[in-house]
């Protein structure tokens, strides 16, 4: 369990995140009070947690999946420009999950009442493709997503109102994403309608895909005000809306179009010696010279 002080002065002001570690994986669940002698939340049912049953399968949402036969890896990435901030990557066997959890160092908003309700500074990434097959596939996104909640979670509280059923507490919060980044592919027979599909909004898709914040395609083909390819890093921008800090400038997201093979671990390179990065998260694009592919890093020269 790992208790995290948002505002200790405020009824809400402290959140519990309840991990539980098993052959089969990683679990999650959130709380807004912990009975410490009995090692389990308190509260009221539903409200303040889901459940204070010790099975993570029914009682906690699966953040990663495991097997008995691999060793699973929590790697910590701490930012060298803000020590507040650090990202992890469960690994070992499996597709790498890349979260963060906020610290209690940093800003929940103003207009999170801490009085009333309670704030989940959990998020994980969620790189994608937009579509396997069409031109709307050479697109990408880097989504950052919610863990579990519970009715009083101030931000996602109300769609839960009245729900006895667990998985509600699970699927639903944990495919809700906050914020979202994309690129589009390097082509150069993209069409409006393309380009809606993906980040306008057409469609109506829940997952993120409509309404992300689109970043610059620095390649000739897709955009002819550049003359020469580049795929930069962009850091520094917001990744939760819920609090006043941004990504430090050694955490990132680049989309990149020349290759579609990628491994957690491998090295970004941007200028050898001067600017590279690791790895962290990503999404290999099909189309591997003109799809985007997103990479979440975190620079290490």
């Amino acid at each position: 369990m790992l208790e995290v002080v948002y505002d200790g002065t405020k009824t809400y002001g402290k959140t519990y995140y309840w991990f539980m570690f098993t052959t089969n994986g990683v679990y999650l669940n959130v709380a807004t009070g912990w009975d410490a002698p009995n090692n389990v939340p308190s509260g009221t049912q539903y409200l303040d947690y889901l459940s204070t049953a010790t099975n993570a399968t029914s009682n906690h949402w699966q953040m990663f999946s495991a097997s008995s036969s691999n060793a699973v890896e929590l790697v910590r990435y701490t930012s060298g420009a803000d020590a507040n901030q650090s990202w992890f990557v469960l690994k070992g066997g499996t597709t790498p999950r890349c979260f963060t959890i906020v610290n209690g160092a940093m800003t929940v908003q103003p207009w999170m009442d801490l009085t009333k309700g309670f704030f989940a500074g959990f998020s994980y990434l969620l790189p994608t493709v937009a579509y396997s097959t069409g031109a709307q596939a050479r697109s990408a996104l880097m989504r950052f997503a919610r863990g579990p909640a519970l009715r009083r979670d101030l931000l996602l509280g109300a769609g839960l109102n009245g729900s006895t059923n667990g998985n509600d507490y699970f699927n639903y919060p944990a495919l809700v994403v906050a914020l979202s980044y994309g690129a589009t592919g390097n082509s150069s027979n993209d069409s409006a309608n393309n380009y809606r599909a993906h980040f306008g909004n057409s469609g109506g898709n829940s997952l993120g895909y409509n309404g992300a914040i689109t970043l610059p395609s620095n390649f000739s083909n897709a955009n002819p005000a550049f003359s020469s390819n580049s795929n930069p890093v962009f850091h520094s921008m917001p990744f939760m809306p819920y609090i006043t800090e941004s990504l430090p400038a050694d955490f990132g997201i680049t989309f990149h179009y020349a290759t579609n093979s990628f491994s957690q671990g491998d090295t970004f390179v941007v200028s050898a010696g001067t600017e590279e990065w690791e790895v962290l998260d990503y999404a290999a694009n099909a189309s591997a010279v003109t799809g985007a592919s997103p990479l979440f890093l975190a620079r290490v020269v």
